[in-house]
């Protein structure tokens, strides 16, 4: 199954807007977050009922941010925490898009 949301990302560097493409294949999680001018593969994600984590790196043209993040997904919405060697950002997300 394959889930698309439109998110929004509260960071130290100010509200910044993008998108996570969520690849689920029963408990298994990967995809691509899309933010701060940049795309980043995320693999070895996990997801359980609505419940997701999953980590990796994201590279713009000044910085390199390390992530992990952990959140839920409930009808339509996301809502999640990550954790950086930037600080935490919280993220909020609709969904756009299922197959």
């Amino acid at each position: 199954m394959i889930k698309i949301y439109n998110i929004t990302m509260k960071t130290p560097f100010g509200t910044q807007n993008g998108r996570i493409t969520f690849v689920i294949n029963g408990s298994s999680l990967t995809g691509v977050l899309e933010g701060m001018g940049s795309k980043s593969k995320f693999i070895n994600g996990k997801i359980n009922g609505d419940d997701f984590e999953f980590s990796g790196e994201i590279k713009t043209l000044l910085i390199k941010i390390h992530y992990f993040a952990k959140g839920t997904l409930n009808n339509n919405k996301l809502t999640a925490s990550v954790n950086t060697n930037h600080g935490i950002f919280s993220v909020t997300g609709h969904l756009v898009s299922k197959s």
